[in-house]
């Protein structure tokens, strides 16, 4: 069996919780095993630790939380074991929106095939998933939801309607 290295990544709160729970975690680092995540996080590396000064600091999360991610001794040697933090904030703006558009798709499904109210399905699944208010807040799920999600709604009611004639 091959050997296993860590490496440090600075990623958004939520992302950090969504690789925890989707992956395993075994309290020192998370092993995201070979799949779409783990090739992102190796075309992200270096081999050499470069410091280089941000062009426009303006534009980096300011809440990102260090872990550790398990790679593959091998794939250090071939691809570095460094990574510079814009792209450790691309790969976490990269999980952050996968993980609301979950909540928004969550909650569509829900409010269509239940008729439950949408505020209450967005404050339970915030609930669920132990998103902090600082880190995504109802008010911007909310936004979010209503300037992208509410035409997904009526599509999935008129396809419902289709499929029922």
């Amino acid at each position: 069996m091959s050997e296993k290295i860590t490496i440090e990544l600075a990623l958004h709160p939520i992302a950090w919780k969504m690789l925890k729970k989707d992956y395993h975690f075994d309290g020192k680092a998370v092993d995201v095993g070979r799949g779409w995540f783990y090739y992102l996080i190796l075309q992200g590396l270096e081999r050499q630790q470069v410091l280089t000064p941000m062009r426009d600091k303006s534009r980096m999360p300011k809440n990102l939380v260090k872990g550790k991610i398990y790679i593959l001794y091998e794939d250090s040697l071939r691809y570095g074991r460094y990574m510079r933090l814009p792209r450790q904030a691309n790969i976490s703006r990269v999980l952050f929106k996968q993980k609301r558009e979950q909540l928004c798709l969550q909650v569509a499904i829900f409010h269509i095939a239940a008729d439950i109210e949408r505020n209450k399905l967005m404050r339970h699944f915030l609930e669920k998933e132990d998103i902090e208010e600082d880190e995504l807040s109802f008010e911007a799920l909310k936004k979010h939801y209503q300037r992208h999600y509410r035409q997904k709604e009526d599509a999935i009611i008129h396809e419902i309607k289709t499929l029922n004639d």
